[in-house]
C-alpha cells in the first residue's frame, strides 16, 4: 500500500551538513546526529525485505505511514493491516550489548570501551504508538481491529540483557529471520476475522488517504539561521564540493577543482527548496546564487521556465519537484 522512502529529515540533514559554514560549532552534532539516523534507515531497509516475504492474500503493508491524532503525529516504520489484526512493527539497528533497565524505562547500550549510551525503550515507543492509532481507528469509525506491537532488531549479532531480577518480556521482541516466527504466533493469537476483505481495503484505502508528514522546518530544529548556512552553487565533483561556483556565459565553474557544469544550479535551487521556501525572487535567486547583476539571473529563471505569480518587482518563482531535481544520495 505504501513503500518505503528515504526519510525526508535524512534529505535535509545531508543538505544542511553540506551547506553548514565552514568549522561550525554544531557540524558534529549534526554529523552524529545523521549518522545515527541512517542507521535507523538501514534497519528499516532490513525490516521491508523481510516482510516482502509474509503473505501477500493476508496483509496490506504501509512503511513510513504517518498519521496525526488531535494535533500529534504519529509514524510507522511498518505496519501490517488484516482481516484479524493490526500489527505495529518497530525497527531498531542497535548493535552490541543492550539491557533494558525496567526502572527508568531506558535501553542501555554497553560499549567495548566500557561506556554506556542510553536510548529511549522502543517498548514505551510501541505502546504510545499503540494507544494513538487505537485512538485514530476510533475517531474515524472503523475500530474494528486489535492492534499489537513487535520490535525488530536488525542485527543478529545484537546481545539483548535485563537488569539482574528483572523479569523483562522479550515475547514482543525479535532480531532477524525470527520475526516470521512471531508473526506466525500472532497468528494463532489472532484466529478470529474480525472483516471482510471490502471493509479492510476501506480501512487501507482511508489509512493511506491520511497520510501526511508533518512540516519539517530543519534551522529551526537545529537553532540555526541564515547565516550559518553557505549560499551558492556546490561544486558536484563529490571529492571537491567547493561552495560557490562561479557563472560564466551559461556554465558553473569551480574554481578550485576546475568542473564545469551547466545544470549545478538544480541542486542550488533543490536546497533552498527544501532549507528555506517553495518560492523565490529574483532578488533571492541573484544573492543565493551568487550571480551578477538581475539580468544575467533574469535570463537564468527564464530558461527554467519555472511557475511564476506575480508582475516585474513582484514577480515570485515556484521551485516545484518537477521542476527542481531532486538531490540524489
Amino acid at each position: 500500500m505504501k513503500g518505503l522512502t528515504l526519510p525526508q529529515r535524512i534529505l535535509l540533514i545531508e543538505i544542511l551538513k553540506v551547506r553548514l559554514t565552514i568549522g561550525h560549532c554544531k557540524y558534529q552534532g549534526i554529523e552524529k546526529d545523521l549518522a545515527k539516523r541512517w542507521a535507523g534507515y538501514w534497519g528499516e531497509i532490513a525490516l521491508a525485505n523481510y516482510v516482502k516475504e509474509l503473505h501477500h492474500d493476508k496483509y496490506l503493508v504501509f512503511h513510513d505511514l504517518q498519521l496525526q491524532f488531535n494535533g500529534i503525529h504519529f509514524q510507522f516504520d511498518t505496519l501490517l493491516l488484516s482481516k484479524h489484526y493490526i500489527l505495529i512493527i518497530e525497527a531498531k539497528n542497535i548493535a552490541g550489548t543492550l539491557t533494558f533497565d525496567n526502572t527508568f524505562k531506558q535501553l542501555i547500550r554497553t560499549n567495548e570501551d566500557g561506556s554506556e549510551e542510553s536510548f529511549e525503550d522502543p517498548r514505551v515507543q510501541c505502546q504510545r504508538l499503540q494507544s494513538l492509532l487505537r485512538n485514530w481507528l476510533i475517531k474515524n469509525h472503523c475500530n474494528l481491529l486489535p492492534v499489537d506491537t513487535l520490535i525488530f532488531f536488525k542485527s543478529t549479532s545484537t546481545i539483548l540483557k535485563t537488569n539482574s531480577g528483572d523479569k523483562t518480556d522479550f515475547s514482543k521482541i525479535c532480531k532477524g529471520r525470527d520475526l516470521f516466527n512471531k508473526i506466525e504466533r500472532m497468528e494463532q493469537t489472532y484466529q478470529q476475522e474480525k472483516i471482510n476483505n471490502g471493509t479492510m481495503e476501506k480501512i487501507a484505502k482511508l489509512l493511506f488517504d491520511q497520510h501526511c508528514p508533518r512540516p519539517i522546518n530543519i534551522l529551526k530544529e537545529y537553532n540555526l539561521t541564515e547565516k550559518d548556512i553557505r549560499s551558492g552553487v556546490c561544486c558536484p565533483n563529490k571529492e571537491c564540493s567547493y561552495i560557490p561556483m562561479n557563472y560564466k556565459r551559461g556554465n558553473w565553474i569551480c574554481p578550485v577543482c576546475k568542473t564545469i557544469s551547466k545544470d549545478a544550479i538544480l541542486k542550488a535551487l533543490s536546497d533552498y527548496f527544501y532549507l528555506y521556501k517553495q518560492t523565490i525572487t529574483n532578488q533571492e535567486v541573484k544573492v543565493f546564487l551568487h550571480l551578477p547583476s538581475p539580468n544575467t539571473t533574469q535570463k537564468i529563471l527564464h530558461k527554467l521556465n519555472l511557475k511564476t505569480t506575480g508582475r516585474t518587482k513582484d514577480r515570485c518563482y515556484y521551485l516545484c519537484p518537477e521542476k527542481v531535481t531532486l538531490c540524489v544520495l
